[in-house]
């Protein structure tokens, strides 16, 4: 019991709220490609040539002493023969100290994050929250450490598309706060709550439209929303990302750096990675979606949505694979509804037959069978017919009355906008 316990802190904590805290498009089409490389006997790297990888650790809260446990793993993942000299990771890490970036290759021979001398040491504190400092940084690894293909690591806390839920972001009026990622507190502390700045999503795609990174993984609780993928669609290829809690530790860095450099089936590699580590214990749902699809995906699901808007506001999701089940959280959450549950289930069977066959060429789906959620305490199983990774948003009624104002921040969404939106 006390192993199952912990196993619940540990879901627990990766997520915030205030109760207590993208098949791929890219100029070789074999990212998703099902062929498998053979390291034992080839000759031939593995490895993409000169490919940085951006690490962004927002971690000025509950989660700073998981990051130097998670450098530690990058480091162990970077020693690697047969990876090119020109691949490299370039980490921005604001924890308990001062923010610094350090720039780590094959060559690297620190083991630890305190052998690690920093490229950059800021001397003052910053928000780490701010869209603007993600922006900073990829400006600054782009005129410095340029490549010829670049992905980002997310990593911090996280809660979707939903609002912030810090009342004193001085950065944004509280009435237009909505979807955030990351938390800094300001304080230079690993409080005990997910407290502080925010980083509305919103915010996230203006620094980063156009950059066009090969992947994002946000290795971060429930961040694979339609409506966060929608709104990344301009800067990246490809999103990787749970619509569930996630285990504190994360991803394992030594298999999953590994994975991030990969020449060719890169997303799978991925998902791969980050399954393996949590399969037989906490479990895992995580996601690549392949954001080239998403326009053409919004208009058909606009199309969906106009003729079954009876059905989905008054949906029974009693028996729905749900990540976060409304109320779980004193109502500070909606319901987290994966979408193919939600298709599955106002969908005739030919209408449904289309729409799995869009949604597959978009979205390739992992999971365990189960996750560990914390909200209810419980290990959850997962009916695959239910599942393709992804959570969709639905303004069910209930919400109105809650004073986030889920559907009133819901409908400012691009994706709202977009598909839920009547003429």
């Amino acid at each position: 019991m006390k192993m199952l316990n912990n196993l619940f802190r540990i879901v627990q904590h990766k997520m915030y709220g205030t109760v207590a805290a993208m098949f791929l498009m890219v100029a070789t089409c074999s990212f998703f490609a099902c062929s498998k490389d053979d390291e034992s006997t080839s000759f031939v790297s593995p490895y993409a040539e000169n490919r940085t990888v951006m690490v962004y650790m927002a971690a000025e809260n509950s989660l700073s002493s998981n990051a130097i446990t998670d450098v530690r793993e990058m480091l162990e993942g970077m020693r690697n023969d047969t990876l090119p000299e020109s691949d490299r990771l370039v980490i921005f890490l604001d924890d308990t100290s001062m923010p610094r970036i350090y720039v780590v290759d094959k060559n690297t021979q620190a083991v630890t994050l305190s052998e690690l001398k920093p490229v950059l040491q800021y001397d003052e504190d910053v928000n780490s929250s701010s869209a603007k400092q993600l922006g900073a940084f990829v400006d600054y690894v782009k005129a410095n450490y340029p490549a010829e293909s670049y992905g980002l690591l997310l990593w911090s806390h996280a809660s979707g598309w939903l609002p912030s839920n810090f009342i004193g972001d001085q950065h944004q009026d509280a009435s237009s706060r909505r979807r955030s990622f990351g938390v800094d507190n300001q304080r230079n502390s690993a409080s005990k709550y997910a407290e502080g700045h925010q980083m509305n999503i919103e915010d996230m795609a203006s620094e980063l439209n156009g950059e066009n990174f090969d992947f994002i993984l946000i290795d971060a609780c429930v961040m694979q929303n339609i409506e966060v993928a929608y709104e990344l669609r301009h800067t990246t290829k490809c999103l990787i990302a749970s619509p569930a809690e996630i285990p504190e530790p994360g991803a394992q860095y030594k298999s999953m750096v590994r994975a991030m450099f990969k020449k060719n089936n890169t997303a799978n590699e991925m998902l791969n990675a980050y399954l393996k580590e949590y399969r037989n214990s906490y479990g895992l749902v995580i996601s690549a979606l392949n954001t080239a699809e998403m326009d053409d995906y919004a208009a058909y699901m606009k199309s969906v949505v106009a003729a079954h808007r009876s059905e989905l506001l008054s949906l029974d999701t009693s028996s729905m694979l749900n990540y976060i089940h409304y109320g779980s959280w004193t109502k500070d959450y909606p319901d987290f509804l994966d979408m193919q549950g939600v298709m599955l289930k106002v969908l005739n069977a030919d209408e449904y037959a289309q729409w799995k066959a869009k949604t597959d060429k978009m979205i390739t789906c992992r999971h365990a069978g189960f996750w560990y959620s914390a909200y209810p305490k419980s290990k959850v199983s997962i009916d695959d017919a239910q599942c393709c990774g992804v959570t969709m948003h639905i303004p069910f009624e209930k919400y109105n009355a809650n004073s986030w104002a889920f559907n009133e921040k819901y409908l400012e969404t691009s994706w709202a906008k977009a598909v839920w939106r009547e003429e």
